[in-house]
């Protein structure tokens, strides 16, 4: 959970009599074996949010501005970023990370017991104008990943009804 993004490599001998010089492979329509692939390696990569960026997040919350993450970023990565700029405090915690210390599962543990919240867009999607306002509410420190567009639009609002924008 370092928020890294991770690409693995695999190769495969092809018969050069199948697949001759120029042969023009589709990865829409698979024209090619993608079988019996060997693995050969990962790399792993970040791109690490500008050095200002916790500064700017501890002015903000010492001027009693309250900092909210809206990204596209899977939530693994977000909530790394988010922890790494002091969007989410040392000590907060999100629901998961309290079913993760009690062993269970994360819809046995009470969302009002987490003062984090990462919430994932296709959750976002699903979710009513009150449960939205919900988590404005009853969370300090939001980060909302995965999200679209359209999806940013109505978190804004949702801020908006609350007041807060």
């Amino acid at each position: 959970g370092l928020g890294e993004r991770v690409i693995g490599f695999c190769d495969l001998r092809l018969n050069s009599k199948k697949y001759p010089k120029g042969f023009e492979f589709n990865t829409e329509q698979v024209n090619f074996n993608i079988k019996d692939l060997r693995f050969v390696g990962l790399i792993s990569m970040i791109d690490p949010p500008r050095a200002a960026v916790p500064g700017a997040v501890a002015q903000c919350r010492s001027a009693g501005i309250r900092v909210v993450m809206v990204t596209g970023d899977h939530p693994i990565t977000a909530k790394a970023i988010a922890k790494s700029v002091g969007i989410i405090s040392d000590g907060s915690k999100t629901v998961e990370d309290i079913a993760a210390e009690r062993g269970v599962p994360v819809k046995s543990v009470n969302p009002r017991e987490a003062n984090a919240a990462v919430i994932h867009g296709e959750l976002l999607r699903g979710m009513s104008v009150e449960d939205l306002a919900e988590v404005i509410t009853n969370h300090d420190e939001i980060v909302f990943a995965r999200t679209s567009p359209q999806q940013k639009l109505l978190i804004v609002e949702g801020f908006q009804r609350q007041g807060q924008i």
